[in-house]
């Protein structure tokens, strides 16, 4: 039986008080002028019931979730809890920043189902790390395989699943050597030959990639990032089915659509948008694109050079 004060360590290991969004707005001003963040179905967005957002992440990361997650903060008070990797817990300083100032928890089923409990609305990144090590030519290509975890965890909880998409955030770096350049290199097949590629790192899916941004630096370049909050997808017919895999495949195939729907109109709007401003030519920024590996140039430039293999995993 659970004592009091138990249930009070608890209830403080949730408990997150978001900041003023005064400060928010002050903290996020030098982004929003680098940047320029769109927002898009943020007017139509139902927050009538916490709801589970199910996001892409981009290159690194480090561009991924906080610019969509204040927007709402701002604009309609809805405090997104994110789930994040234990290895953001190991690190001094750093976790009591995404803990403490954050509101990030531990990513695990108890954690998430604690949440829910309490009414929180959470972000997932169904790549997880897989999408952030990131190698040549796998720009939004979501990289979810079998993972099915977030979907049990909304059907079980009753939570309904929201698709927000995220694109630019691939442009502002170039990937200079990837995972496959780096296990060809004296120091990488070491690795693979003691084991270690395939123990730790899985065949270099962990490995992140050497990028450049502004020049040979790693700062990102100026480029605009668009956010697009699609419709929500209800579970609730689905909720006593949470244990039943060929439903969980269902739902997750569904979600998955309907985020790549999401970056596709967001691809739309982004290249129908004649805003190229000083700042950006400054850094002699070129109109982004995103290809279909239907696309016909793309399908003429492989059969040019006489390949035929294509990046596994789901795009735009």
């Amino acid at each position: 039986m659970a004592t009091k004060k138990t249930i009070h360590k608890e209830k403080d290991k949730f408990t997150f008080q978001p900041p003023s969004k005064v400060f928010v707005r002050t903290l996020m001003a030098p982004f929003k002028f680098y940047f320029a963040p769109q927002f898009y179905g943020l007017d139509e967005l139902d927050i009538s019931r916490p709801a589970m957002y199910v996001t892409n992440h981009n290159v690194l990361g480090v561009l991924d979730g906080y610019p969509f997650a204040t927007e709402l903060y701002l604009r309609k008070g809805v405090i997104l809890r994110a789930l994040a990797d234990s290895n953001h817990f190991r690190i001094p300083v750093w976790r009591e920043l995404v803990k403490e100032r954050l509101g990030v928890v531990e990513a695990s089923r108890a954690n998430c189902k604690a949440l829910m409990q309490r009414g929180d609305s959470i972000v997932v990144y169904p790549g997880g790390t897989r999408e952030i090590c990131r190698k040549k030519g796998e720009k939004y290509i979501l990289k979810w395989k079998d993972r099915k975890g977030f979907v049990r965890m909304a059907l079980e909880n009753g939570y309904d699943i929201i698709p927000v998409a995220a694109l630019g955030a691939e442009e502002a770096f170039t990937i200079v050597q990837d995972a496959n350049d780096f296990l060809k290199t004296p120091f990488g097949k070491f690795l693979t030959f003691i084991g270690v590629s395939a123990s730790v790192f899985k065949n270099g899916e962990l490995i992140p990639p050497v990028v450049k941004g502004v020049g040979e630096t790693i700062i990102p370049r100026p480029v605009k990032l668009y956010f697009n909050f699609g419709k929500r997808i209800s579970t609730k017919r689905y909720k006593k089915k949470f244990e039943d895999d060929a439903t969980l495949e269902m739902m997750k195939e569904k979600v998955e659509s309907a985020l790549l729907s999401e970056i596709n109109k967001l691809d739309i709007i982004r290249s129908e948008d004649r805003d190229r401003s000083k700042w950006r030519r400054l850094f002699s920024m070129k109109k982004p694109k995103v290809h279909s590996p239907k696309s016909k140039n793309s399908n003429s430039k492989t059969k040019a050079k006489g390949k035929t293999t294509k990046p596994k995993g789901k795009r735009l």
